[in-house]
């Protein structure tokens, strides 16, 4: 909706206003106030009650000086109203010679017009109204017959008892004024909301921006850039008084039209370090100054940890505790006070075990007790990916630095990992030259993305992890003594599942409830010598192992309850390396001897001597078992 004041000077021209507006095409978003006052009774109107006023003469004049906030739309004489004022005047009195009084000489070619009616035109422009009264002592001692003008000058005329004739405004004035006004205001509405939208960029931003003419004077700034010089007013000063150290780039930039980015710079007010951008303005092919945004270094560090703490809060974050360690047994729990230990310092842990034994559970649980705890939890399998693959997921890469990139590059682990823990899973299995750069990264506490030419700083803690003995493989020269000192500083050790005693029971109850949900079944029951089935078995696999066990023992399980066959089954699946009967199986499993060497001796029995079938029943080396058979004499 467009708020239009119409100040009219005579009834007469209201209603011609209210004419016009009736059938305006745009009436519907126009809201006019028409007031009928003089020049003298110019309202005092709020700046914000209205967007454009109409009026004309010494009205419009007086408004526009007022109002400066609000646009005034002079309410223009034509050369047509003048005709018809003139034409009016000839027809009424007959004048020889009359005077044409109208405001700052606005009417132009009066006299020829009036020469048309054989009539002689004296023009007279007051710029005040308070300068009609002596303009009227002017117009009566020239011997003019008649006044032709403006509702002020007609009525002073009317009190000298002069003849007068006002100049009218006509429809079609009006209509285009009211147009201009509606063109103003949709002009001025449409700038504020450019001008807003500059301006809340600028005030918005973090960094401290500015801009300086070519003379060097500051003409616009914000108040980040204040607080950088100090909190002192700088705005229409120097940039030579206020930021001297600025001038060099400024005059390199405004003398070369060229941006210049990059600069680090001290302010010495506030010895705050900041990164300086200077760019040329250029308008009408001129350029008309420079702005110059200031980066506070250590802001920018604070937002690149914000964006990294956003990442973990995707997905990278680490979801184990200490109390999520399912166990009973005495190794354990010793194993989890050692790393609670290891949480409250910084130095990196390597955890050391068999496959299956809970690693990264212990490395998350490390983490959370951690004064990185709030950090991101990036987790990597060495193992799992080809050379090239993983040193690009470690330290990332630049847009182009090989085919297939992504435009942008992309972040590395390590980078991601910035104020938290990397965890790195097997870390046995990398390569020499992975291992070569990850050792310059662990001494730098730095990292170069593939293709760069530059160096990010980097705080990550690392947990590697191995199921492999890393002096051993240093032995055979795969593995580089220098990075596993600077991996090997905490060691932790998790024992394998089958001496972990009565945790076996513990973990296999365990792990039948989300599988029973999984699986959309009541929660099933172990026959007692299942139990027993279960602690005579190896795990080479541990939990992992166990899991998958728990999987198939539920699914061949019937009327909710896990027999020895069922778990047998699950135990031992049929494999091509034996051919032993589950019924066999079974009776063994049943008995189950206390002693190994029996266990040994019917084994063999069953396997008509077999060693090799004999470890497969067992579940061991063979190796082994030809360690136990030379232990207990067995041939």
């Amino acid at each position: 909706m467009i708020r239009l004041l119409f100040i009219v000077p005579y009834p007469e021209l209201k209603e011609k206003v209210e004419t016009v507006m009736k059938s305006h095409p745009e009436k519907k978003r126009l809201d006019v106030q028409i007031r009928v006052m003089t020049v003298e009774e110019t309202p005092d109107v709020p700046a914000d009650e209205y967007d454009a006023i109409i009026a004309r003469g010494y009205t419009a004049n007086k408004t526009t000086e007022m109002y400066k906030n609000v646009p005034t739309v002079d309410l223009a004489i034509s050369g047509y109203d003048i005709f018809q004022a003139i034409y009016e005047c000839s027809e009424t009195y007959h004048p020889k010679k009359i005077a044409i009084c109208s405001f700052s000489g606005r009417i132009y070619e009066v006299r020829s017009m009036c020469e048309h009616f054989g009539i002689q035109a004296e023009v007279y422009a007051p710029a005040d109204y308070k300068e009609l009264p002596e303009t009227m002592e002017k117009i009566q001692s020239s011997g003019c017959e008649v006044i032709v003008g403006g509702y002020s000058i007609n009525i002073l005329a009317k009190k000298k008892h002069v003849p007068s004739v006002i100049i009218k405004t006509g429809e079609n004035t009006i209509l285009h004024t009211v147009n201009e006004a509606i063109r103003t205001v949709d002009r001025l509405r449409a700038e504020k909301v450019i001008s807003q939208m500059y301006k809340t960029v600028i005030y918005e931003s973090r960094d401290g921006v500015m801009y300086v003419d070519r003379d060097g004077f500051i003409r616009v700034r914000n108040q980040e850039i204040r607080k950088m010089n100090g909190d002192v007013s700088i705005k229409d000063k120097k940039i030579s008084d206020t930021f001297p150290y600025l001038v060099p780039i400024y005059r390199s930039v405004v003398a070369s039209g060229q941006q210049e980015d990059g600069r680090i710079l001290t302010i010495p007010k506030t010895k705050l370090t900041v990164s300086v951008r200077c760019t040329p303005v250029i308008a009408n092919k001129e350029i008309s100054g420079a702005v110059i945004s200031l980066s506070d270094v250590s802001m920018i560090q604070h937002l690149e940890g914000q964006i990294r703490q956003k990442l973990g809060e995707r997905g990278l974050k680490a979801r184990y505790h200490f109390e999520d360690i399912i166990h009973e047994s005495d190794v354990i729990e010793q194993t989890i006070q050692t790393a609670k230990k290891y949480a409250v310092s910084e130095s990196n842990v390597i955890v050391v075990g068999e496959t299956g034994t809970g690693k990264e559970l212990f490395a998350q649980s490390i983490h959370n007790s951690s004064k990185r705890k709030n950090g991101p939890f990036v987790a990597i399998n060495c193992a799992a990916l080809p050379e090239n693959l993983l040193e690009s997921e470690l330290f990332g890469y630049v847009e182009g630095a090989f085919t297939g990139t992504v435009k942008g590059g992309k972040m590395g682990l390590f980078e991601q990992a910035h104020g938290g823990t990397l965890f790195l899973d097997e870390i046995g299995e990398i390569s020499l030259p992975i291992q070569s750069k990850l050792l310059r990264v662990l001494q730098e506490k730095q990292v170069r993305r593939i293709g760069d030419n530059k160096v990010i700083d980097i705080d990550v803690r690392i947990i590697a992890a191995t199921n492999r003995s890393l002096p051993q493989l240093c032995e055979k020269g795969t593995f580089r003594r220098d990075l596993m000192y600077r991996l090997d500083v905490l060691r932790l050790f998790i024992v394998p599942l089958r001496e972990r005693k009565n945790d076996v029971e513990l973990l296999f109850q365990h792990l039948l409830k989300p599988q029973c949900k999984e699986q959309e079944s009541p929660m099933v029951q172990m026959e007692p010598a299942g139990y027993r089935l279960l602690h005579e078995y190896p795990f080479t696999g541990n939990i992992r192992e166990l899991k998958n066990i728990v999987e198939r023992a539920t699914v061949f399980c019937k009327d909710g309850i896990i027999t020895v066959q069922n778990l047998t089954e699950a135990l031992y699946p049929p494999d091509f390396s034996t051919d032993i009967s589950k019924s066999e199986i079974v009776n063994i499993a049943e008995e189950l001897p206390q002693s190994e060497e029996e266990r040994i001796r019917k084994a063999l029995r069953l396997c008509d001597g077999s060693k090799t079938k004999a470890a497969k029943l067992l579940d061991m080396d063979r190796s082994t078992l030809w360690r136990k058979l030379q232990k207990y004499e067995i041939e």
